[in-house]
Parts: structure tokens; C-alpha cells; sequence
């Protein structure tokens, strides 16, 4: 979101006097009292007034870096697991791994990056349209985890639109981790027929940080998409291929690693078939039916041997109906999912190959209440299950079918206190199954530098919480401001327990379940301004703890961070400065480090331009200038190297 003086006045008071600086995006152009008094719903005004939480346009350029996590990585409650600059993943509020669902196109993304800290989301951020960090109600139109999130990329590689053309080529550059990446796409549309097309590639090479270059963390990915989409009368219907391949590092060479460290290859596609059916008279009532099928392959190199492999076919299906009015609700959305899912594992990897089978149904829907409060409401029933099969490297005595009912649900009240003025309380039960590896899982990882222990009987994981916030969209001011916590009657994480499996020289990690407590605040403020003077900033802090020896506290939780910024808004250039402030981690689990606090320093120069009917983009960025030694606390890495050093990087982009 968006920050003014206030922002700068409180950047400088973190940051030793530092006035923070930043040039933030126009996030509505007129938020006056005429368009907040509009006779229009609460929560639909609401709604669309968080469409400035969405990175998309000039915004993303600007955030743009190597990964989806790192480009992300300034929105509120958002941090930041890695194991190396390629296997680079988003947390949320404190939560990590299947708490935070990364959806392409509106569905799954298809990778394991969620199982394991040495695997990547395999998707590039370059190619993204727009990327949203969902929250609230309607997280539960993907995923059962009300306590995390989604994080979703939009593509649009069916291309439901009737622009004539459209194109655009970009590159980026960076010395951090030096290399570049570059994409290209078109669509062009004719006859009730649109067609899309898109190519990108990556190379870089390994990580330079202020401790020197750290090894094995080159990467080159590369990715490609065709997508077709046709109108017949009030139907739609549409097709899209993608692919992504990636051959990444995993540094090593230090004990518990590998002494060359490990080299990772993956591949991936998706086949995905959509419809839409719009009704005469009502064409945002819509009726949507999508098929997709995930193939996905990774394997995991120690020098010229093949150390684990994994191969992964999905299939699922999603129906929803959307419509405007039902009665007293508006906003309504009702579908059902259904997946399944094969694992097969090979070489020193010690789960079971396993199928599962997820059935669900889910609704969101608003409505009016008392004294103009309006509420939204959103649930999620079904089932997921697992049947392992039993392998020669598997525990046998683990090798049991397992069924997990599971529910969730989501009511957010939402009241209207002034011009632009909101007050929400959002009310959730957030439950979620068990992974395969936190089930079945036996044996060492040595990618990760772990030895893994689940519990083929573990309960579903479950909880009650809630977020209350405010929000305040002002002529010159927007911010907003929330609390949040969670109670976990079973929270399932792998825990480090002091043991150590001497045969590979590996902690030993053990999947439990426990109760606990996770609370956090965060806030955001911008100024607004179409020309001059801009401001912005953001701060988030999270904290968790168990139940169990006395409230200890949680793992992998990140310390309090802020991110401010300062720049000035001319018509076609915009230079800013900006700083991150994070906090020493001090409160962590019984066999887990702390980590310093730091502050970097960095600086954006943007240059936009119109000519003859294509827009063109120039975005330098000067990141950690001071090459401060920075250790993140929830990377693999941060007790053997420090994360990158002094960075330079542009994009460069043509849309016509």
C-alpha cells in the first residue's frame, strides 16, 4: 500500500534519523468523498478499493527481481524461506511450506516447492501479469489454510480478450547474482479467435554477498506458453500449454551439505482446458468449468549421481458459478475442486510413493447487516486421502491409508466509519491436511541438510483466529493498519530436536503436532499524489509461540521488518531512495539460532515514455549499497554465508 510524511517521520525514527525514501504508484486516481459516498455495497467498494494490495503495471515493475518470493517480499506480512537465491519461497504472517498456496491462472501451480526448503516455485516471475497476496474470505476459494494465504500469479495464458494485439519484450539484468533473464509474448485476437504466445529464459550465475561469492547458486531456467481462447454466442472456451524447466544450485561444502553441493534439475507443464457460459441478460453471472493437467520431474544431483528423484502427475477439477445478486447476498461464488495426485520418489529418498485424492466445495458471498455493516461470508468442506504404497527405502511400519475430514471458515465484518474510512474484523477456523512427507516421510535430505521424521499419525492440523484492521483512503494520505492471531489446536511444523544422525551428519527434524499461539501486527501508509513529493512505508511483526515447555517459542518465525521509501514523481522519470530495517531474532526455538538486525540502503531511478502507440519502461535499481552482511532467518544458509551484497540491476520493457 501507499505511505506519507507520517511514514517518513516514523522511517526516521527507526532508522536512526535516515529519512526514508520512494517514489509508490497511483493506486486511484480520484478517492475523494464522491467516489467513497457512491451508492455501491461497502464490501464491494472495499474491494475494489484493495485492488492497491495488487502488484501489477508500473508497481511490479518496480518490485520485479529473480523470483516471485523476492519480488513480493516488501507487501505486508510477507517474508521470505530460501535455501539459496533459486530456491527462494513466500511465508505469510509467520507461516510457511502448504500454509501458503501458490496458484497460477487460478489454480495449483503443480511443483513440490511447498515440501521442501531446496525446492523452487517453478514459475517465473517474469512472465507475471499481475501478483496478488490474498488474504481474508477469500483465501478459501483455494486452499483450507485461513491462517496463511495465496499467492497468486496471473498470466492470462487463455486469452478471454478481444484486444486486437497486444505485445510486449522485456530483460533484466543484475550483478548480485550476475546474469540476465529475458521474455517475450504477443496476443493477437480475430474472428471471435485470440491467440497467445510467450517465451522467456534465465541465466545466472552464483550469489556474490558480502563474505564473497557463494557457490553452486547459478541458475538458468527457461519457460514457454500457447494459449488459444473462442466465442460461440454466450460461451467461451479455451486451451493453454505451459512449460518450465530450471536447473538450479544448492550450495554445500560445509558440514551437514554436500561437499560439492547438490545440483537440481526440474521440469514442468500444464495442459488446461477452460469454459465459461454467460447468461443473456447477466454476463457477470458466469459459469466456469477448468480441467488441468500437471506433470511435473525433478531430480537432485550429488556430483554425476543421481541423489533423489520425484515425479508428480496431477490432474484436477474446478466448477464454480459466480453471480452478482442472490437475494440478499451479492458477490456470490459457489464451486467445488476436485484433484488427484501420484507421487512417485527414486534414489536416497525415503517416502513412500503415494496417491492422494482431494474432494472439496466452497461459497463466499456478502451481504448487508446492522447499521450499514456488511458481511462477507466463505467456507470450505471436503476430504483429502492418501494411500502410500510400500517401497524397498520406506518405513514399512508407516505405510497406512489415512482420510482427513476437513472444514474451514471465513466471516468478515466490514463497517464503513467515514469518507474512505473502514473498520474490518475477519473471524476464521483455518485447518489443513497433513503433507505426504509429514506423514510418511523417514530418512535423510541431504538437499536440505536435514533428517526427516513425520508421523503417519497425525492429525489434521486446526485453529480459530482473527484479524481486525483499518483502513483509511484519503486526498492525500492512505493507510491502514491490522493485528491478527491465531490459536492452534494442532499446529504441525518439523521441529529440530537436538538429535543428530551421525551416519550423514544430520540434525534430525521431527514433524509434530502442538498447540500454539501466533500474533503479529502489521501496517502500511502512502501518500498520494499524482506529481511530487512520495512517501511510503510498511512494518510487520509476528510472533509464536507452543504451548508445550512453558510457551516456548515457534521456529523459522521472521523478526520485525520495515520498508520505507522516498521519492519525487515527475511525468516520465521518478528517482527514489529507500531503506529495510529488520530487527535481531532473539526468540526462537530450543535448537534454533538467532540472527543480527540490519539496515540496507538502496535506490530507484524509473523512466517511462509513450512512442508512436507502445509504452516503454526503464526501471535501475541499486540494491544493499552499503554491501551489509545480512543473514535471513528463515534461510537454510544464513550460519555459512550472508544473503546477496551490493546489487545493480535493470529491466528494460516495451508493450505495444
Amino acid at each position: 500500500m501507499k505511505t506519507s510524511l507520517l511514514g517518513v517521520a516514523l522511517g526516521s525514527l527507526l532508522l536512526g534519523g535516515f529519512p526514508v525514501l520512494v517514489w509508490a504508484e497511483d493506486f486511484v486516481q480520484d478517492l475523494g468523498s464522491t467516489t467513497v459516498e457512491a451508492e455501491e455495497p461497502s464490501q464491494a467498494l472495499l474491494d475494489g478499493l484493495r485492488e492497491d494490495d495488487v502488484l501489477k503495471g508500473a508497481r511490479l515493475e518496480r518490485e520485479v527481481s529473480t523470483t516471485i518470493a523476492e519480488t513480493v517480499r516488501n507487501e505486508p506480512d510477507v517474508a521470505i524461506s530460501s535455501m539459496g537465491p533459486a530456491a527462494a519461497r513466500p511465508v505469510i504472517k509467520g507461516l510457511s511450506g502448504s500454509h501458503v498456496e501458490v496458484t497460477e491462472d487460478g489454480a495449483f501451480s503443480g511443483d513440490m516447492s511447498a515440501t521442501s526448503p531446496d525446492h523452487a516455485v517453478a514459475s517465473d516471475v517474469l512472465t507475471a501479469q499481475r501478483l496478488r497476496v490474498l488474504r481474508g474470505p477469500r483465501v478459501l476459494l483455494h486452499s483450507y489454510a485461513a491462517a496463511g494465504g495465496v499467492v497468486q500469479v496471473e498470466r492470462g495464458d487463455i486469452p478471454f480478450s478481444d484486444s486486437l494485439f497486444h505485445g510486449y519484450v522485456s530483460w533484466y539484468a543484475e550483478s548480485g547474482q550476475p546474469g540476465y533473464a529475458a521474455a517475450a509474448g504477443a496476443h493477437a485476437y480475430a474472428a471471435g479467435l485470440s491467440v497467445k504466445g510467450e517465451l522467456s529464459g534465465r541465466r545466472m550465475g552464483d550469489m556474490d554477498t558480502p563474505g564473497g561469492k557463494l557457490k553452486n547458486t547459478d541458475v538458468e531456467n527457461g519457460s514457454g506458453a500457447v494459449g488459444a481462447a473462442y466465442g460461440l454466442g454466450r460461451f467461451r472456451v479455451g486451451a493453454s500449454y505451459r512449460w518450465f524447466e530450471s536447473d538450479y544450485g544448492i550450495p554445500g561444502g560445509f558440514i551437514g551439505g554436500h561437499p560439492n553441493g547438490v545440483d537440481i534439475g526440474l521440469w514442468k507443464c500444464d495442459l488446461t482446458l477452460r469454459g465459461l457460459y454467460l447468461p443473456t441478460g447477466a454476463p457477470q453471472d458466469t459459469l466456469d468449468v477448468t480441467v488441468r493437467i500437471n506433470r511435473y520431474h525433478h531430480k537432485e544431483y550429488e556430483g554425476e549421481a543421481v541423489g533423489a528423484e520425484f515425479a508428480v502427475n496431477q490432474e484436477g477439477f474446478r466448477l464454480e458459478k459466480v453471480m452478482a445478486n442472490l437475494g440478499p447476498l451479492f458477490g456470490v461464488r459457489l464451486g467445488a475442486d476436485v484433484d488427484r495426485r501420484s507421487v512417485e520418489m527414486g534414489g536416497y529418498v525415503f517416502t513412500p510413493p503415494t496417491r492422494s485424492y482431494g474432494v472439496s466445495m466452497f461459497a463466499v458471498a456478502s451481504a448487508g447487516g446492522w447499521r450499514g455493516m456488511e458481511m462477507t461470508f466463505s467456507g470450505r468442506a471436503g476430504g483429502a486421502f492418501f494411500r502410500p504404497r510400500e517401497s524397498v527405502v520406506a518405513d514399512k511400519e508407516s505405510i497406512e491409508d489415512r482420510n482427513f475430514a476437513l472444514w474451514a471458515a471465513d466471516v468478515e465484518f466490514s463497517q464503513r466509519v467515514g469518507a474512505g474510512k473502514f473498520l474490518t474484523l475477519d473471524v476464521f477456523r483455518t485447518t489443513r491436511a497433513p503433507t505426504i512427507e509429514e506423514l510418511y516421510n523417514q530418512g535423510p535430505h541431504l538437499a536440505a541438510y536435514t533428517y526427516e521424521r513425520g508421523y503417519h499419525k497425525l492429525d489434521a492440523e486446526s485453529g480459530y483466529g482473527a484479524e481486525l484492521e483499518y483502513r483509511d483512503y484519503g486526498e492525500v494520505l492512505c493507510w491502514r493498519a491490522s493485528a491478527h492471531g491465531t490459536w492452534f489446536l494442532n499446529h504441525l511444523a518439523p521441529r529440530a530436536t537436538g538429535d543428530t544422525n551421525w551416519s550423514q551428519l544430520l540434525p534430525v527434524y521431527r514433524v509434530r503436532g502442538d498447540e500454539a499461539l501466533l500474533v503479529g501486527a502489521s501496517g502500511t501508509v502512502e501518500t498520494v499524489a499524482e506529481q511530487g513529493l512520495r512517501a511510503s512505508g510498511s512494518a510487520s511483526y509476528v510472533r509464536g509461540v507452543f504451548r508445550d515447555r512453558d510457551w516456548g517459542d515457534m521456529p523459522q518465525i521472521p523478526p520485525f521488518k520495515f520498508h520505507g521509501e522516498l521519492g519525487y514523481l515527475w511525468p516520465h522519470m521518478s528517482p527514489s531512495v529507500y531503506a529495510d530495517f529488520a530487527l535481531a531474532q532473539n526468540f526462537v526455538d530450543r535448537y534454533e539460532e538467532t540472527t543480527p538486525g540490519y539496515v540496507t540502503f538502496g535506490a530507484i531511478l524509473e523512466i517511462r515514455w509513450t512512442l508512436a502507440l507502445a509504452h516503454y519502461s526503464l526501471v535501475f535499481r541499486a540494491d544493499n549499497l552499503l554491501d551489509e552482511d545480512i543473514r535471513n532467518h528463515l534461510s537454510r544458509l544464513k550460519s555459512v554465508m550472508p544473503e546477496k551484497g551490493r546489487s545493480f540491476s535493470v529491466l528494460a520493457k516495451a508493450e505495444f
